[in-house]
């Protein structure tokens, strides 16, 4: 479902070749992690009998640990694809081609839960009320299309808030949260996707300290996010990785709908090189993504101080070389994510303008219709975690009840409050603050720094590696699409349309055509030809009647009189049959 969506929303003005690229990528993506989820959910019934929950998770402790690990890498590799982690994330960044018409959108989401609503309990959507589902999913359609504002008829931002801020992309991991009473029984699943949540967010920070297109910024840190968060699952912390969902969710869409704006105002500019000295024009918005980029860094006492922060406090607590290795590159990440989220700042606000002069006669503060979606995301992204954090991670709350399920042996909530070093609990802030000022300090005090640092060869070679994604796509498309590609046509040219159809349909009518043509040939009108047919027919006759006697398989004449070895009846019937073939 995630595969067609997708495709559906980025390829729906067809005719751009970016959208028809992108479009592919997040399908057939998808298709890859749907192949493991698939046969994950074969292996289960194989094993369990059945793919009710309850069955399962009731029969995971006395069940073998090794096929236990096998059926959780393969839900993994569903969740890898959903949630963009590292070896299935290029689809994430591409999605930022979207062009789509909002309105349709909504249309496409409301059909969409219609359809879920079906084979769902769709009362659970609206538990907090006794009304229908059905009725209030009817009714809310005209609701939701009237209150679009114009202004976003075409803006793919507000989508990308929707989908790539708190929805679609965290489908892995309600995945992986939602079968911890499995992977609670596999220690080996449980350290690979520590290993690769950590890997996968440092990736997306490290790429994105050199890109330009502020839509793709935000995209990868939507990544980089996401690794913190099944990073937290690795760890066996359902509740917190649930926790930085909802508050990731505020934030996130913060920056999206704020670089909407910004593209909005700046006559659809989103080169952030191309940007600059938006403070002056654009105050508000210059609040807002500096709440929303606050709130993403993790410093106190923002939301993703209660929920990020606390990922990294918990896998130091671990005591476990996956649980260093996530803490060690979490908090880096932490500093990278501080620097590329402050270089977006300085670059488009704070910096002298750099675009041309109509962008700036233009631009304008955005209206009520924006202003208030993002004045509601800015205070949830402010006091949410503050208000909810005991709630979600408190110790002894008994919030998500029987739905998560977390190891007595992996439960470490306590020692991460109590036993950790502050400067430890400090060090992701500490490293914050750092990125943060170091990146101020570089793109507005002394620019000429990183021009000169960009003349190095290092730099140069290190730019481009990042900046090619560590090369990921190349890799893909020499080593895997293009062999894919020569195989397949290997086996289209030479077994399907070489062996197959030379053995099949083109063979078999090739052989009844010369059987026919060899068969006619033997049709001469000579008298002579017929007779010495009909008499090796006759021959043939009677080496087929006798052929007992004559391979001496019947008891009857065993003891017969021979001659040099040889049956004397044997020699007779021979002689007989020979003489009549002469005479004839």
């Amino acid at each position: 479902m995630i595969g067609v969506v997708s495709y559906l929303l980025i390829n729906y003005y067809f005719t751009r070749i970016q959208s028809n690229k992108a479009a592919i990528l997040a399908l057939t993506m998808n298709r890859v992690g749907d192949m493991g989820l698939s046969i994950g959910f074969f292996a289960l019934f194989a094993m369990f009998g059945s793919l009710d929950y309850s069955t399962i998770f009731s029969l995971a402790p006395v069940m073998n640990e090794t096929a236990i690990t096998i059926i959780s890498l393969l839900l993994f590799m569903g969740a890898m694809a959903k949630s963009a982690q590292l070896g299935l994330h290029s689809w994430l960044p591409g999605s930022m081609e979207a062009r789509v018409k909002l309105i349709i959108f909504l249309f496409m989401l409301y059909i969409f839960i219609l359809l879920n609503s079906l084979f769902l309990d769709c009362n659970t959507l609206y538990s907090l009320t006794n009304l229908d589902c059905k009725a209030k999913l009817d009714t809310s359609l005209p609701v939701i299309l009237l209150t679009v504002p114009k202004i976003f008829y075409i803006l793919p931002t507000p989508v990308s808030a929707l989908l790539h801020a708190a929805t679609l992309v965290t489908a892995g991991l309600y995945l992986l949260v939602r079968s911890s009473p499995l992977l609670e029984y596999s220690s080996t699943a449980l350290l690979i996707i520590t290993l690769l949540g950590a890997s996968t967010a440092f990736f997306a920070a490290t790429c994105g300290l050199v890109l330009n297109d502020i839509k793709r910024i935000i995209a990868f840190s939507t990544i980089s996010q996401l690794g913190y968060m099944v990073m937290a699952v690795g760890i066996s912390q359902y509740n917190v990785a649930l926790m930085h969902v909802v508050n990731h969710a505020f934030f996130k869409a913060l920056l999206f709908l704020g670089a909407g704006a910004i593209i909005h105002s700046a006559a659809d500019e989103q080169d952030i090189r191309k940007l600059g000295g938006l403070i002056k024009f654009l105050p508000f918005i210059y609040s807002i993504m500096l709440v929303g980029t606050i709130a993403l860094l993790g410093l106190p006492w923002l939301s993703g101080f209660y929920s990020k922060d606390l990922i990294i406090e918990l896998a130091y607590s671990q005591y476990s070389f996956s649980s260093t290795y996530a803490y060690i590159l979490g908090s880096i990440t932490a500093g990278l994510t501080s620097f590329y989220s402050f270089r977006l700042i300085s670059l488009v606000f704070l910096t002298s303008p750099n675009g041309p002069r109509n962008t700036y006669v233009n631009i304008h503060e955005a209206n009520l219709a924006i202003v208030i979606p993002l004045l509601i995301l800015a205070l949830f992204s402010i006091f949410f975690g503050f208000i909810f954090s005991d709630l979600f991670v408190g110790i002894g709350t008994d919030f998500f009840g029987n739905a998560i399920f977390i190891h007595p042996n992996n439960i470490s909530l306590v020692e991460a409050e109590f036993s950790i070093n502050i400067i430890l609990k400090l060090l992701p802030s500490i490293l914050s603050i750092i990125g943060g000022l170091i990146a101020l300090y570089l793109y507005l005090l002394s620019p000429n720094t990183i021009t000169n640092i960009s003349e190095s060869s290092l730099f140069r070679k290190t730019y481009s590696f990042l900046n090619g994604q560590y090369y990921f796509d190349i890799l893909y498309n020499q080593y895997i699409i293009n062999k894919g590609l020569q195989l397949g046509y290997i086996i289209s040219k030479v077994l399907d349309k070489g062996i197959i159809e030379t053995v099949g349909p083109h063979g078999l009518s090739t052989v009844l055509k010369n059987t026919s043509e060899n068969i006619a040939k033997l049709d001469t009108g000579i008298i002579t030809t017929y007779a010495l047919y009909i008499t090796l027919g006759l021959l043939i006759l009677i080496f087929l009647i006798f052929s007992p006697i004559l391979v001496n398989t019947s008891g009857v004449l065993v003891s017969t009189p021979s001659f040099l070895g040889v049956d004397i009846f044997r020699l007779m019937i021979i002689y007989i049959s020979s003489l009549f073939f002469i005479l004839c």
